[in-house]
């Protein structure tokens, strides 16, 4: 029981910064520079090791699926997509000794990225959906990929207070 009170928690600290991110996004981070907030907390559920798999693939479909509520996009768009980072998160967390700093950071940056852009290719069988170049929307996946992993390691240790099962026991 006290896994699903943390993944309550963590869907709830996920909503306040989805509440903080609409509402100071053109204080807090300039356009191209916005960062996916719920996905370091998906990440840091998929490298744990305390977590299970449907409980962190629900936990990352709930973040998901606020995601799709706060932007506005077709309902399930970024429920798929979160799900899929959470399963690539924990294939990578399960295959990899790797830790810390710089390792919360590289898996966001790379994932972020991969993620940003299956997001618009989905995007784009849908009405209305990919009218970028390719020059734009290549700055702009990797400028939020970089804003995105340079506030990770703080959620990686948000998740990790929250939620003492999602520490990773040493290998």
């Amino acid at each position: 029981m006290h896994g699903a009170r943390g993944s309550i928690i963590i869907v709830l600290v996920a909503f306040a910064l989805l509440l903080v991110q609409s509402v100071f996004s053109r204080v807090l981070a300039p356009y191209p520079f916005s960062p996916y907030l719920g996905l370091p907390l998906v990440f840091a559920l998929g490298t744990a090791r305390g977590v299970r798999v449907l409980r962190g693939a629900t936990t990352a479909f709930a973040i998901g699926y606020l995601y799709d509520l706060f932007t506005g996009n077709p309902l399930g768009l970024h429920t798929f997509v979160f799900v899929v980072g959470y399963l690539t998160s924990w294939l990578l967390g399960y295959l990899l000794t790797f830790r810390g700093v710089v390792f919360e950071m590289l898996l966001t940056f790379t994932l972020t990225v991969l993620l940003a852009g299956l997001l618009e290719v989905i995007r784009g069988f849908t009405p209305g959906g990919m009218a970028w170049s390719g020059v734009t929307l290549t700055i702009t996946l990797f400028a939020s990929a970089f804003a995105t992993a340079l506030v990770a390691p703080i959620l990686f240790a948000i998740v990790r207070w929250i939620d003492p099962e999602s520490e990773r026991a040493p290998t």
